[in-house]
């Protein structure tokens, strides 16, 4: 960690408490941000972050405290009105126009405001590309937002902020869904900023981003402050935020290949992907598809489940060619169901409660001959979920978009295995999860798979890989580089791993 030596305070909370229906979120909270520093804000999903940023940025109100900005106090009823007042956040779910270019998505509010004016565009694009200079975004401002990978989208969110002249940024897990090499331009963005003045609060579940960046952290636990240092090492701030040592769990190396085949791909191509597959799945396997962000696994688990069907090859489910549709039919005629990494878009209704979510994918199961709902038989599946993956909640009735993302992606997990499936596919289960919470799905991902249903693990984070999976295809650029058994020898298997990816890229 990088020692600051400024000592000017530019936003101070102090004793912020806020409760919800059931829940007390936040308990007399407070922290200091200097100015031109980097202050971590870590914790486990659900210990009270988000709702200390939306206090920040005006969505909540807090119930007790005092907010100081630049040694005065405030107070933020809006988020506009925290905008106004030079402070800015970029949320780890984008929140961009796709259609729209760069610059009309920098300056959309200002650009909407003179509405009844004529717009000079070309004055946006000359102060876009000061901002996309900044971050260090080599893209155009006329280029159109869906035209840029996922990190330059991320880097795009950050010069948005600065562009509304805001001196303090708050990143909520902005490393969360971007490839390593797009990770590595950010944090040296993030960097550069906090060189040039900039505030930062940091939010993030990767402790190794944290202490690489951090001139500060400070520790949430179960809505309390848990400690605030520039000189935690690893293993003190673990057990600062979960209460206990890391886990050094290792699971063992096993061989599922001499198991019945539950499914098989034979050279599949589809419209979207002219890219022949071809795999085999074993009753019990965890089959680990290991690639950076956009290197076609997903896609891949579209073709298996009908999104995007296959155009040529086949796919085999028991032994048996089948032609899949849809997700609906994957599910209810093949048990195999699809656990998105999409999780506030695609794994949840986020406006619904716990109990609707879960149960939504078996309605038929639980309905009645005319078809009215048995809310017994919901709750009671429900509430052997919640029990089972541990859903911190105040109650079935909670709104899912009141949860933090670790106990979302929890109930998106549970809303899969409540249709009792043969064939899991899970993209990307911890992505946003912090330590404890991973170990917990990772145990879930183990039993499962010790009970004989069939995993096929998406993920981006090699020690995740190489922790859990007994098999292992590597991706890149919508091809397989090899098939490689775990030995679950992290070092071993990284260099295996990287070296596939690097000499694919070669070729």
């Amino acid at each position: 960690m990088i020692k600051q030596t400024n000592t000017e305070t530019v936003l101070e909370l102090i004793n912020i408490s806020k409760s919800f229906p059931g829940v007390k979120a936040l308990d007399n909270v407070s922290l200091k941000l200097k100015k031109g520093s980097v202050l971590a804000l870590v914790g486990e999903n659900g210990a009270g972050k988000s709702t200390l940023i939306k206090i920040i940025t005006g969505v909540f109100k807090p119930d007790g405290g005092e907010i100081r900005l630049h040694g005065q106090e405030v107070r933020f009823d809006s988020p506009h009105d925290t905008f106004a007042k030079g402070i800015s956040v970029v949320h780890q779910e984008r929140n961009l126009c796709d259609t729209f270019t760069v610059t009309e998505n920098m300056f959309l509010e200002r650009i909407t405001e003179k509405s009844t004016e004529i717009i000079n565009i070309k004055h946006y694009h000359c102060e876009a590309q000061k901002y996309l200079d900044i971050v260090g975004l080599n893209v155009s401002p006329t280029d159109s937002v869906d035209s840029l990978r996922s990190g330059q989208q991320q880097l795009l969110e950050i010069a948005r902020a600065l562009s509304s002249d805001a001196k303090i940024i708050m990143l909520d897990e902005p490393t969360a869904s971007i490839s390593i090499n797009e990770a590595e331009v950010l944090l040296k963005t993030v960097e550069n900023l906090r060189d040039q003045g900039y505030s930062i609060i940091f939010v993030s579940h990767k402790l190794e981003e944290v202490f690489r960046i951090a001139d500060n952290i400070c520790v949430i636990r179960d809505g309390k402050n848990a400690g605030e240092s520039s000189d935690f090492d690893r293993e003190e701030l673990i057990f600062r935020m979960v209460g206990r040592a890391e886990s050094k769990k290792i699971y063992p190396v096993r061989d599922r290949t001499d198991c019945e085949v539950v499914l098989e791909a034979k050279e599949i191509v589809s419209r979207e992907n002219p890219s022949p597959y071809s795999f085999k799945l074993h009753r019990g396997d965890i089959y680990g598809w290991y690639g950076l962000v956009g290197a076609g696994r997903t896609e891949l688990a579209q073709e298996l489940i009908g999104i995007d069907p296959v155009t040529r090859g086949a796919i085999e489910v028991g032994g048996k060619k089948v032609s899949i549709k849809n997700p609906k039919e994957a599910l209810e005629k093949y048990g195999i169901v699809y656990i998105s990494e999409n999780r506030n878009e695609e794994g949840v209704f986020v406006t619904h409660d716990i109990v609707t979510n879960i149960s939504s994918s078996i309605i038929k199961k639980i309905s009645g001959i005319l078809g009215w709902v048995n809310r017994k038989k919901e709750c009671t599946l429900a509430n052997k979920y919640i029990d089972m993956l541990q859903i911190k909640t105040p109650s079935l009735q909670q709104y899912v978009v009141n949860l933090s993302g670790g106990n979302r992606q929890k109930v998106s997990v549970a809303k899969g295995l409540a249709t009792d499936p043969q064939i899991v596919i899970i993209d990307e289960p911890t992505v946003g999860i912090d330590i404890k919470t991973k170990d917990e799905i990772h145990d879930i991902i183990w039993k499962l798979a010790n009970d004989g249903i069939s995993i096929i693990l998406i993920s981006s984070d090699l020690n995740e890989m190489v922790r859990l999976a007994d098999r292992i295809t590597v991706f890149n650029n919508f091809k397989i580089c090899a098939h490689l058994s775990n030995t679950k020898d992290y070092t071993e298997m990284s260099k295996k791993i990287m070296r596939h990816i690097l000499d694919h890229k070669r070729q």
